[in-house]
């Protein structure tokens, strides 16, 4: 691909999340999640998005949207992604852009708050806690994840990513008006957080939402660029 159609690419997403306060960009939001990223499996240490490398999340979802029915009062929430492969990395400037083939998954899991397993991170994951108590319970919501790409910042180690999700199962399934199972949004920011376990990659900050349409905003390449500064 040419330099000037990632820049170009690169763009566009930024300024359609801005790096921050996802929430803005959203218009029926339906997931709110946070936790870490780490690569399994991890060919070189060194090196973040390099072939042969897959992309994994788990976290805690503190917070579901109707259509969808939780119980928080009695349940916790969790969730894991899996499934995507590295299929190209491209480094522009300081930045980089690595390409995840698929199609990947994202569940989000009801585990009862007295009864239920406590999430546990560990450290060097996949390990004896993790993704293994993020991923007990109910299933509450599966989803697929296409066109997955992720933008890192090498200087400040963060970044964004974005994807297309589609609502494939889970407990909540019927819920969702048939006309709404395809085409999500699935965007995050992901952050270089001193104190996360050891073996993680990144702290991440991720929504599912549909889009409203939204007037377009011309910026410089230089003001987008200092989102991550």
């Amino acid at each position: 691909m040419r330099k000037t159609a990632i820049v170009s690419g690169l763009l566009v997403f930024l300024v359609t999340v801005g790096g921050a306060g996802l929430a803005n960009a959203a218009g029926t939001l339906l997931v709110d999640y946070v936790g870490y990223d780490y690569e399994y499996p991890n060919p070189d240490t060194t090196l973040f998005g390099e072939a042969g490398s897959g992309y994994n999340e788990i976290g805690l979802v503190p917070s579901l949207f109707a259509p969808l029915s939780p119980d928080t009062v009695n349940n916790e929430y969790t969730y894991y992604i899996s499934g995507l492969t590295q299929s190209n990395r491209t480094v522009v400037g300081s930045y980089v852009i690595i390409d995840y083939s698929g199609p990947g998954t994202f569940e989000v899991f009801e585990d009862s708050k007295t009864t239920g397993t406590d999430p546990v991170y560990g450290v060097y994951p996949p390990n004896g806690t993790a993704p293994s108590t993020f991923t007990d319970g109910t299933l509450f919501l599966e989803g697929s994840l296409s066109s997955f790409q992720v933008v890192l910042n090498t200087d400040t180690n963060s970044g964004s990513y974005n994807a297309t999700f589609d609502v494939t199962g889970g407990s909540q399934y019927a819920n969702i008006p048939s006309n709404q199972r395809m085409g999500w949004s699935f965007a995050g920011v992901t952050g270089n957080e001193l104190n996360k376990p050891a073996g993680y990659a990144h702290q991440v900050d991720g929504q599912i939402f549909l889009n409203e349409p939204t007037p377009t905003e011309k910026t410089s390449w230089g003001k987008l660029k200092s989102i991550y500064r």
